[in-house]
């Protein structure tokens, strides 16, 4: 996979970045002769001061809709690189913002019980949100997500100083010159939802088909960088235990849960793992792919992976395989699926969600090997989806759309929630 030098983030997070919010840095002002670059320069606060800011004003704007996870009446839509917004959706016809929560640097959302973990660039923090108006921090582990370091080039931590936030300056110069600090493809960060229900310990919320940190069996499971997956006992959220950080694949980008298994995304395949001992996972085996972003997810017979081209992952690929995992340890292949450019995608029962560049498109799926197209809603450039209970929570460009799905010939749109820019 390509690697970007000037953006030492986070691979999969770059990746996921990409496919909503990409822009290229370099402006199209650029003549024959000149170039016009983005220079990112960080604003630096305590640390101290940053986590007691963590209650930010509930009126915030979403600017960059990223990641959201699901949990009871509550929808948590990640501003990216910014924080969390706490949506109350007692009514998904009229959800309403209650909270933000001021985190730089975030990207991924988990809650169990009354707790919230959230990356803050390098820490893992655990929040309790037991008053999601009046957040606290329980614990910070530091240095977890170690890919992290720096973003735009630039560290993200100094000393007791954290990048609270971005200065952005455009600069013009000649062709053949490339300014320091500044970069050709600098994406914005971004990020999802869910894909199925994903049996998760009953007191946990839900996550998503790109989602790059899940929870498990009193485990937390996340990329810490591109090859490695890291593991926290959160049984004692005021002090979190690290358990190990291993080599768990090349060019990682997101984590699906489905009883006790863990199925990662790469941009080169799928990889499988046992995790009935949660501190000690186990290799499964591999499906192979070639290059291309891959989110995955699974139920008891069958994975189901997206690939799709261009932005950071390479490779010319837009489809889906359906893999037969019954034999999880010989999986094969059942057929390939062309699309257009797809993303994430969710199951519900025998219906099967594909979120794919103008639509999320809706499958029987009772048989894999024969899926038949019965539905396309058309949508702002669908990035991933939350289906159950006849509901569908989709995250597009455009912002957050919740639909009624209980008529399959007639999708009905419940409500949508703008990005403001």
């Amino acid at each position: 996979m390509k690697k970007i030098t000037t953006l030492l983030s986070w691979h999969s997070y770059i990746l996921l970045a990409s496919l909503l919010f990409f822009g290229a840095c370099k402006k199209d002002t650029s003549t024959a002769n000149t170039k016009t670059y983005k220079i990112y320069t960080p604003v630096y606060k305590s640390k101290a001061v940053v986590l007691a800011s963590i209650n930010g004003a509930a009126n915030q704007s979403i600017e960059h809709a990223g990641k959201i996870y699901i949990k009871d009446n509550f929808i948590y839509l990640n501003e990216i690189n910014k924080g969390i917004h706490i949506i109350d959706n007692s009514n998904p016809s009229r959800p309403v913002q209650v909270a933000f929560l001021s985190i730089p640097g975030n990207l991924d959302i988990a809650i169990k019980d009354n707790i919230l973990y959230a990356d803050m660039y390098t820490d893992l923090l655990s929040l309790d949100i037991s008053n999601p108006h009046h957040v606290s921090i329980t614990s910070t582990l530091s240095n977890f997500f170690y890919g992290r370091t720096y973003v735009y080039g630039k560290q993200v931590f100094m000393d007791d100083l954290v990048a609270a936030d971005w200065l952005e300056k455009d600069t013009t110069v000649a062709a053949d010159t490339y300014p320091p600090n500044a970069c050709d493809f600098c994406p914005i960060f971004n990020g999802d939802p869910l894909a199925m229900s994903a049996n998760f310990v009953k007191s946990a919320g839900t996550a998503g088909s790109m989602a790059g940190m899940v929870l498990m069996n009193d485990h937390l499971y996340a990329i810490t960088e591109m090859h490695s997956l890291g593991i926290v006992d959160v049984r004692n959220a005021a002090e979190l235990k690290r358990d190990t950080s291993f080599f768990a694949g090349f060019d990682l980008e997101t984590v699906f849960p489905f009883k006790d298994k863990l199925f990662l995304g790469s941009s080169t395949g799928m990889f499988m793992y046992d995790v009935s001992n949660p501190e000690l996972p186990v290799s499964l085996g591999t499906f192979s792919h070639g290059q291309a972003c891959d989110p995955v997810i699974a139920d008891d017979h069958f994975a189901y992976v997206t690939l799709h081209s261009g932005d950071d992952c390479g490779g010319s690929a837009n489809e889906m395989h359906v893999i037969d995992i019954n034999d999880i340890q010989h999986s094969q292949l059942v057929k390939t699926y062309p699309l257009t450019k797809p993303t994430g995608l969710s199951k519900d029962g025998n219906l099967l969600f594909v979120c794919d560049d103008a639509a999320v498109k809706i499958y029987n799926a009772s048989n894999p090997a024969a899926l038949q197209l019965l539905q396309q809603v058309p949508s702002n450039e669908p990035y991933d989806i939350i289906t159950g209970g006849n509901r569908a929570i989709v995250v597009c460009s455009k912002g957050l759309y919740q639909y009624d799905y209980s008529n399959i010939n007639q999708v009905r749109l419940l409500s949508f929630m703008p990005v403001k820019r």
